[in-house]
Protein backbone atom coordinates (compact mmCIF):
# COMPACT_ATOMS: atom_id res chain seq x y z
CA UNK A 1 0.00 0.00 0.00
CA UNK A 2 1.73 3.12 -0.90
CA UNK A 3 1.93 6.01 1.90
CA UNK A 4 -0.18 9.03 2.53
CA UNK A 5 1.20 11.84 1.33
CA UNK A 6 1.54 13.93 4.23
CA UNK A 7 1.78 17.71 2.73
CA UNK A 8 4.61 19.24 2.67
CA UNK A 9 6.59 19.64 6.31
CA UNK A 10 9.73 21.10 7.27
CA UNK A 11 12.80 18.85 7.73
CA UNK A 12 16.14 19.87 8.95
CA UNK A 13 19.52 18.88 7.46
CA UNK A 14 22.18 18.00 9.05
CA UNK A 15 24.62 18.56 6.38
CA UNK A 16 23.38 21.98 4.80
CA UNK A 17 22.40 22.86 8.67
CA UNK A 18 18.98 24.47 7.34
CA UNK A 19 15.77 23.63 7.36
CA UNK A 20 14.13 22.66 4.21
CA UNK A 21 10.59 21.97 2.96
CA UNK A 22 9.74 18.36 1.82
CA UNK A 23 6.57 17.58 -0.65
CA UNK A 24 5.82 15.31 -2.91
CA UNK A 25 4.68 16.37 -6.65
CA UNK A 26 3.83 14.12 -9.58
CA UNK A 27 4.92 11.29 -7.37
CA UNK A 28 8.49 12.51 -6.86
CA UNK A 29 9.95 13.63 -2.97
CA UNK A 30 11.20 17.17 -3.54
CA UNK A 31 13.27 19.76 -1.23
CA UNK A 32 13.14 23.55 -1.38
CA UNK A 33 15.83 25.06 1.17
CA UNK A 34 14.04 27.97 3.49
CA UNK A 35 17.41 29.32 3.91
CA UNK A 36 16.55 29.55 7.73
CA UNK A 37 18.45 27.80 10.47
CA UNK A 38 15.62 29.63 12.88
CA UNK A 39 12.47 27.30 13.19
CA UNK A 40 9.71 30.13 13.92
CA UNK A 41 11.56 31.93 10.45
CA UNK A 42 11.47 28.72 8.83
CA UNK A 43 7.53 27.96 9.91
CA UNK A 44 6.91 31.54 8.34
CA UNK A 45 8.77 30.05 5.03
CA UNK A 46 6.64 27.08 4.87
CA UNK A 47 3.31 29.35 5.36
CA UNK A 48 4.81 32.12 2.11
CA UNK A 49 5.13 28.36 0.21
CA UNK A 50 1.92 27.00 0.88
CA UNK A 51 0.20 30.37 0.22
CA UNK A 52 1.62 30.37 -3.50
CA UNK A 53 0.49 26.59 -4.49
CA UNK A 54 -2.66 25.79 -5.35
CA UNK A 55 -3.57 24.38 -1.80
CA UNK A 56 -3.50 27.88 -0.55
CA UNK A 57 -4.96 30.16 -3.36
CA UNK A 58 -7.64 27.47 -4.42
CA UNK A 59 -10.00 29.65 -6.93
CA UNK A 60 -12.96 27.40 -5.47
CA UNK A 61 -12.27 28.59 -1.91
CA UNK A 62 -15.35 30.02 -1.37
CA UNK A 63 -16.97 26.81 -2.73
CA UNK A 64 -19.30 25.19 -0.03
CA UNK A 65 -17.55 21.70 0.50
CA UNK A 66 -18.80 18.47 3.02
CA UNK A 67 -16.35 16.55 5.53
CA UNK A 68 -15.59 14.32 2.73
CA UNK A 69 -14.28 16.72 -0.04
CA UNK A 70 -12.07 19.20 2.66
CA UNK A 71 -8.56 18.28 3.33
CA UNK A 72 -7.51 18.90 6.68
CA UNK A 73 -4.39 20.42 5.38
CA UNK A 74 -6.35 22.86 3.75
CA UNK A 75 -8.64 23.52 6.39
CA UNK A 76 -5.25 24.15 8.80
CA UNK A 77 -3.53 26.26 5.93
CA UNK A 78 -6.28 28.49 5.47
CA UNK A 79 -7.01 28.73 9.94
CA UNK A 80 -2.97 29.58 9.63
CA UNK A 81 -3.18 32.18 6.65
CA UNK A 82 -6.42 33.89 7.18
CA UNK A 83 -6.58 33.87 11.08
CA UNK A 84 -3.46 33.14 12.91
CA UNK A 85 -1.51 36.22 12.23
CA UNK A 86 -4.77 37.99 14.05
CA UNK A 87 -4.33 36.79 17.16
CA UNK A 88 -2.07 37.31 20.16
CA UNK A 89 0.20 34.08 20.22
CA UNK A 90 0.34 32.87 16.24
CA UNK A 91 3.87 31.76 17.43
CA UNK A 92 1.98 28.66 19.14
CA UNK A 93 -0.72 28.55 16.52
CA UNK A 94 1.98 27.84 13.51
CA UNK A 95 4.11 25.07 15.91
CA UNK A 96 0.66 23.28 16.18
CA UNK A 97 -0.10 23.57 12.73
CA UNK A 98 3.91 22.19 11.65
CA UNK A 99 2.53 18.95 13.90
CA UNK A 100 -1.04 18.37 12.69
CA UNK A 101 0.04 18.60 8.87
CA UNK A 102 2.97 16.32 9.29
CA UNK A 103 0.26 13.41 10.74
CA UNK A 104 -2.91 14.30 9.33
CA UNK A 105 -1.56 15.00 5.60
CA UNK A 106 -4.02 14.93 2.84
CA UNK A 107 -6.66 12.90 4.80
CA UNK A 108 -9.94 14.84 4.76
CA UNK A 109 -12.95 16.48 7.80
CA UNK A 110 -14.75 13.49 7.56
CA UNK A 111 -11.63 10.88 8.37
CA UNK A 112 -11.20 13.07 11.91
CA UNK A 113 -12.69 10.59 14.43
CA UNK A 114 -11.97 9.32 17.96
CA UNK A 115 -9.75 6.25 16.30
CA UNK A 116 -7.74 8.61 14.41
CA UNK A 117 -7.59 11.15 16.87
CA UNK A 118 -6.32 8.63 19.20
CA UNK A 119 -3.85 7.47 16.37
CA UNK A 120 -2.48 10.80 16.81
CA UNK A 121 -2.47 10.78 20.37
CA UNK A 122 -0.52 8.01 20.36
CA UNK A 123 1.74 9.24 17.48
CA UNK A 124 2.35 12.55 19.71
CA UNK A 125 2.81 11.30 23.46
CA UNK A 126 5.50 8.60 21.69
CA UNK A 127 7.55 9.29 19.33
CA UNK A 128 5.93 12.94 18.89
CA UNK A 129 8.34 15.38 17.97
CA UNK A 130 7.55 13.91 14.76
CA UNK A 131 8.93 15.99 11.50
CA UNK A 132 10.65 19.08 10.98
CA UNK A 133 12.48 18.97 14.14
CA UNK A 134 16.78 18.47 13.96
CA UNK A 135 17.23 14.77 13.58
CA UNK A 136 20.39 14.30 15.48
CA UNK A 137 17.99 15.06 18.48
CA UNK A 138 16.83 12.22 20.24
CA UNK A 139 12.80 11.21 19.60
CA UNK A 140 11.14 12.09 22.41
CA UNK A 141 7.54 12.03 23.18
CA UNK A 142 5.11 15.73 24.32
CA UNK A 143 2.85 15.64 27.16
CA UNK A 144 -0.68 14.95 27.00
CA UNK A 145 -1.34 18.58 27.31
CA UNK A 146 0.74 19.41 24.90
CA UNK A 147 -1.28 17.07 22.25
CA UNK A 148 -4.96 18.56 23.83
CA UNK A 149 -3.42 22.10 22.76
CA UNK A 150 -2.81 21.26 19.02
CA UNK A 151 -6.51 19.23 18.93
CA UNK A 152 -7.71 22.40 20.12
CA UNK A 153 -6.32 24.44 17.36
CA UNK A 154 -7.40 21.52 14.70
CA UNK A 155 -10.79 21.66 15.97
CA UNK A 156 -10.44 25.29 15.80
CA UNK A 157 -9.55 25.34 12.08
CA UNK A 158 -11.90 23.20 10.86
CA UNK A 159 -14.82 25.12 13.10
CA UNK A 160 -13.79 28.52 11.14
CA UNK A 161 -13.56 26.81 7.70
CA UNK A 162 -17.55 26.32 8.74
CA UNK A 163 -17.88 29.49 10.44
CA UNK A 164 -17.01 31.04 6.86
CA UNK A 165 -18.62 29.06 4.46
CA UNK A 166 -16.60 27.20 3.20
CA UNK A 167 -17.77 23.67 4.90
CA UNK A 168 -20.62 22.60 5.68
CA UNK A 169 -20.95 21.11 9.22
CA UNK A 170 -18.74 21.89 12.35
CA UNK A 171 -16.45 19.56 13.67
CA UNK A 172 -17.29 18.09 17.27
CA UNK A 173 -13.98 16.94 19.23
CA UNK A 174 -13.13 16.21 22.65
CA UNK A 175 -9.55 17.15 23.34
CA UNK A 176 -9.55 15.13 26.16
CA UNK A 177 -10.14 14.91 30.26
CA UNK A 178 -9.54 17.89 32.27
CA UNK A 179 -6.14 17.21 33.77
CA UNK A 180 -5.11 17.53 37.34
CA UNK A 181 -1.76 20.02 37.65
CA UNK A 182 1.57 18.56 38.59
CA UNK A 183 2.20 19.95 42.14
CA UNK A 184 6.26 19.89 41.67
CA UNK A 185 7.94 22.91 43.32
CA UNK A 186 11.32 22.96 44.16
CA UNK A 187 12.43 23.24 47.74
CA UNK A 188 14.53 26.62 48.75
CA UNK A 189 18.15 23.81 48.93
CA UNK A 190 17.07 22.70 45.03
CA UNK A 191 16.31 26.63 43.35
CA UNK A 192 19.81 27.43 45.58
CA UNK A 193 21.12 24.44 43.88
CA UNK A 194 20.15 25.07 40.29
CA UNK A 195 20.98 28.98 40.81
CA UNK A 196 24.50 27.91 41.75
CA UNK A 197 25.01 25.69 38.31
CA UNK A 198 23.31 28.33 36.58
CA UNK A 199 26.31 30.25 36.99
CA UNK A 200 28.45 27.55 34.63
CA UNK A 201 26.05 28.10 31.91
CA UNK A 202 25.63 30.74 29.04
CA UNK A 203 24.42 34.25 30.72
CA UNK A 204 21.31 33.77 29.07
CA UNK A 205 19.80 30.58 30.84
CA UNK A 206 21.43 32.23 33.69
CA UNK A 207 19.09 35.43 33.21
CA UNK A 208 16.58 33.11 31.98
CA UNK A 209 15.98 30.64 35.25
CA UNK A 210 16.38 33.68 37.47
CA UNK A 211 13.64 35.63 35.94
CA UNK A 212 11.62 32.47 36.10
CA UNK A 213 11.91 31.66 39.53
CA UNK A 214 12.20 35.42 41.00
CA UNK A 215 9.10 36.61 39.13
CA UNK A 216 7.20 33.49 37.97
CA UNK A 217 6.26 34.55 34.40
CA UNK A 218 6.00 31.77 31.49
CA UNK A 219 8.59 31.05 29.56
CA UNK A 220 7.47 33.12 26.40
CA UNK A 221 6.41 36.19 28.51
CA UNK A 222 10.71 35.83 29.30
CA UNK A 223 12.19 35.72 25.83
CA UNK A 224 10.09 37.61 24.50
CA UNK A 225 10.84 40.81 27.01
CA UNK A 226 12.93 43.46 26.15
CA UNK A 227 14.76 46.26 27.89
CA UNK A 228 12.12 48.83 27.66
CA UNK A 229 9.88 46.92 29.68
CA UNK A 230 12.67 46.69 32.54
CA UNK A 231 12.44 49.62 35.06
CA UNK A 232 15.78 49.27 36.79
CA UNK A 233 15.03 52.53 38.85
CA UNK A 234 11.77 51.72 40.03
CA UNK A 235 12.71 48.32 40.21
CA UNK A 236 10.14 46.94 38.47
CA UNK A 237 8.98 44.30 34.94
CA UNK A 238 6.36 44.94 32.81
CA UNK A 239 5.38 41.78 30.95
CA UNK A 240 2.79 43.35 29.02
CA UNK A 241 4.17 44.95 25.64
CA UNK A 242 3.40 48.14 24.69
CA UNK A 243 0.07 47.76 22.21
CA UNK A 244 -0.76 44.15 23.39
CA UNK A 245 -3.89 43.37 24.63
CA UNK A 246 -3.84 41.18 27.38
CA UNK A 247 -5.31 37.26 26.99
CA UNK A 248 -6.39 34.91 29.61
CA UNK A 249 -2.50 34.39 29.92
CA UNK A 250 -2.31 37.72 31.34
CA UNK A 251 1.29 39.87 31.24
CA UNK A 252 1.57 41.61 34.96
CA UNK A 253 3.82 43.99 35.79
CA UNK A 254 6.03 42.76 38.62
CA UNK A 255 8.36 43.57 41.63
CA UNK A 256 12.11 42.85 41.02
CA UNK A 257 13.49 41.03 44.24
CA UNK A 258 16.94 42.52 45.16
CA UNK A 259 19.42 39.49 44.14
CA UNK A 260 17.20 39.35 40.29
CA UNK A 261 17.83 43.23 40.16
CA UNK A 262 21.54 42.74 40.54
CA UNK A 263 21.45 40.42 37.57
CA UNK A 264 19.57 42.57 35.57
CA UNK A 265 21.91 45.70 36.48
CA UNK A 266 24.65 43.59 35.00
CA UNK A 267 23.40 42.38 31.77
CA UNK A 268 21.70 45.97 31.00
CA UNK A 269 25.39 47.34 30.90
CA UNK A 270 26.69 44.96 28.31
CA UNK A 271 22.93 44.44 26.40
CA UNK A 272 23.69 45.51 22.87
CA UNK A 273 20.59 44.15 21.62
CA UNK A 274 16.66 45.51 22.60
CA UNK A 275 15.82 41.60 24.32
CA UNK A 276 16.94 40.75 27.63
CA UNK A 277 17.42 37.31 26.80
CA UNK A 278 19.75 37.16 24.35
CA UNK A 279 22.23 34.73 23.04
CA UNK A 280 25.65 36.17 20.61
CA UNK A 281 23.58 38.86 20.50
CA UNK A 282 20.49 37.86 18.88
CA UNK A 283 17.39 36.96 20.41
CA UNK A 284 16.31 33.69 21.46
CA UNK A 285 13.48 31.46 20.57
CA UNK A 286 13.14 28.94 23.20
CA UNK A 287 15.38 28.24 26.12
CA UNK A 288 14.21 24.88 26.40
CA UNK A 289 17.23 23.32 25.24
CA UNK A 290 19.83 24.98 28.14
CA UNK A 291 17.36 24.87 30.56
CA UNK A 292 17.22 20.93 30.38
CA UNK A 293 21.21 20.71 30.52
CA UNK A 294 21.42 23.13 33.72
CA UNK A 295 18.54 20.98 35.36
CA UNK A 296 20.33 17.89 34.43
CA UNK A 297 23.54 19.22 35.87
CA UNK A 298 21.96 20.38 38.90
CA UNK A 299 21.01 16.88 39.57
CA UNK A 300 17.25 17.63 39.29
CA UNK A 301 14.45 15.40 38.18
CA UNK A 302 10.91 16.65 36.80
CA UNK A 303 11.98 20.56 36.39
CA UNK A 304 10.69 22.53 33.71
CA UNK A 305 10.61 26.04 33.17
CA UNK A 306 7.04 26.07 34.47
CA UNK A 307 8.22 24.69 37.60
CA UNK A 308 9.97 27.76 38.38
CA UNK A 309 6.66 29.62 38.19
CA UNK A 310 4.90 26.90 40.50
CA UNK A 311 7.85 27.37 42.26
CA UNK A 312 7.18 30.92 43.18
CA UNK A 313 3.30 30.92 43.65
CA UNK A 314 3.83 27.97 46.34
CA UNK A 315 6.50 29.87 47.93
CA UNK A 316 4.51 33.00 48.74
CA UNK A 317 1.48 30.39 49.63
CA UNK A 318 3.98 28.87 52.20
CA UNK A 319 5.05 32.59 53.39
CA UNK A 320 1.27 33.77 54.52
CA UNK A 321 0.89 35.61 51.14
CA UNK A 322 -2.72 36.54 50.32
CA UNK A 323 -4.35 34.71 47.20
CA UNK A 324 -5.13 38.34 46.02
CA UNK A 325 -1.55 39.23 46.03
CA UNK A 326 -0.23 36.05 44.53
CA UNK A 327 -2.59 36.42 41.59
CA UNK A 328 -1.73 39.80 40.73
CA UNK A 329 2.04 38.55 40.75
CA UNK A 330 1.29 35.47 38.49
CA UNK A 331 -1.32 36.69 36.16
CA UNK A 332 -3.98 34.05 37.33
CA UNK A 333 -7.77 34.37 38.20
CA UNK A 334 -8.08 35.06 41.84
CA UNK A 335 -10.41 31.39 41.61
CA UNK A 336 -6.95 29.80 39.86
CA UNK A 337 -4.59 30.85 42.69
CA UNK A 338 -7.24 29.60 45.07
CA UNK A 339 -7.33 26.20 43.47
CA UNK A 340 -3.21 25.93 42.98
CA UNK A 341 -2.32 27.40 46.17
CA UNK A 342 -4.46 27.18 48.57
CA UNK A 343 -3.19 23.96 50.40
CA UNK A 344 0.55 25.46 50.38
CA UNK A 345 -0.66 28.36 52.78
CA UNK A 346 0.18 28.05 56.63
CA UNK A 347 -3.68 28.84 56.99
CA UNK A 348 -5.24 26.46 55.18
CA UNK A 349 -8.82 24.96 57.03
CA UNK A 350 -7.51 26.92 60.04
CA UNK A 351 -10.90 27.25 61.52
CA UNK A 352 -11.90 23.79 60.56
CA UNK A 353 -8.96 22.07 62.43
CA UNK A 354 -9.37 24.22 65.66
CA UNK A 355 -12.87 23.20 65.28
CA UNK A 356 -12.05 19.51 65.48
CA UNK A 357 -9.21 20.00 68.21
CA UNK A 358 -11.80 21.80 70.63
CA UNK A 359 -13.91 20.34 73.00
CA UNK A 360 -17.27 20.20 72.36
CA UNK A 361 -19.94 22.57 74.05
CA UNK A 362 -22.50 20.64 76.24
Amino acid sequence: MPRKNSGPHLVWLKKRKAYYISFTEKGRSRLVSTGQRDRGLAQKALADFLATRSIATDPAAGRLRGPAELSIEQALVWYGLEHAPDVEAPRAIGTAIDHLSAWWGTRVVAEITKATVSAYRRHRESTGRGRGLRKDEPSAGVSPATVDRELVVLRAAVNWAHENGRLTTPLKLETGPQRPSRDRWLTVSEAARLLWQSRQSPAHIQLFTALALYTGARHAAIVDLTWDQVDLQAGTIRYLPVGRTQTAKQRPTVPIPRPLLRLLKKARNTAKNPYVITWRNKPVESCRTGFRTLVTRAGLAGVTPHVLRHTAGTWMAQRGVDTWQISGFLGHSEARTTALYKHHSPNFLGQARAAMEGRRRR
